[in-house]
């Protein structure tokens, strides 16, 4: 069986949509009832940290391009690279949690993904994947995010990966019964906050949840 069949993915771009999002974000909006639901998973943050050297390596090589709707390729040169952000790293694995509820980038309390963001950033960008374990590793999540044999239509991963408006990441994974949960988020500025030492370790994860 081929990888992609046992694979679900999803991204959003979010500086194609900024001002659309903004304005979600301005207005005001009924809040969803919400019930407190608890998953719980173990966290493999020195192998997320890990992808960061390979991310880099992406934007600064020869893999540096992807394609313009109208089919033709974009190649960059001079990306900068990510610089990681525990801020960020702190809002991935809070995703990371929440798509094992619901995959998706709306939360299980019914906003959006970047609700978590500080007024902070001025981009943000989001990227989840989840599958069987032993096909989830990181060289494999980071190939299936590169798309590189997808139309534009199925380049948002790698779009956001090679964004120029992003300046810093932070990465998450999260494994639950066998399957596991990997998130990217992207942003610009960085926070500047304080390195915290990778948690491996199996916790018990408290999530808001839209009531039924």
């Amino acid at each position: 069986m081929e990888k992609k069949a046992v694979l679900r993915k999803i991204a959003v771009w979010f500086m194609v949509f900024a001002i659309a999002v903004t304005a979600v974000f301005s207005m005001p909006v009924q809040a969803a009832t919400t019930q407190e639901c608890t998953v719980k998973g173990k966290y493999y943050q020195t192998d997320a940290r890990s992808m960061l050297k390979k991310i880099n390596k992406f934007r600064t090589g020869k893999e540096a391009w992807y394609y313009n709707e109208d089919g033709s390729k974009k190649t960059l040169s001079g990306l900068g690279k990510l610089t990681y952000d525990y801020e960020l790293e702190k809002i991935a694995m809070q995703r990371a949690a929440e798509i094992s509820v619901l995959f998706s980038h709306t939360r299980p309390n019914g906003e959006l993904c970047f609700s978590l963001f500080p007024d902070s950033y001025n981009s943000m960008g989001e990227n989840i994947a989840m599958g069987t374990s032993f096909i989830m590793g990181v060289d494999d999540t980071l190939e299936m995010w590169k798309e590189t044999n997808e139309g534009y239509a199925g380049q948002g991963h790698r779009r956001n990966m090679l964004s120029e408006g992003f300046t810093c990441i932070g990465i998450a994974c999260f494994e639950v019964e066998g399957n596991k949960y990997w998130v990217q988020e992207f942003g610009n500025p960085n926070s500047g906050a304080k390195k915290t030492k990778a948690c491996n370790k199996t916790k018990t994860k408290k999530i808001k949840c839209v009531k039924q």
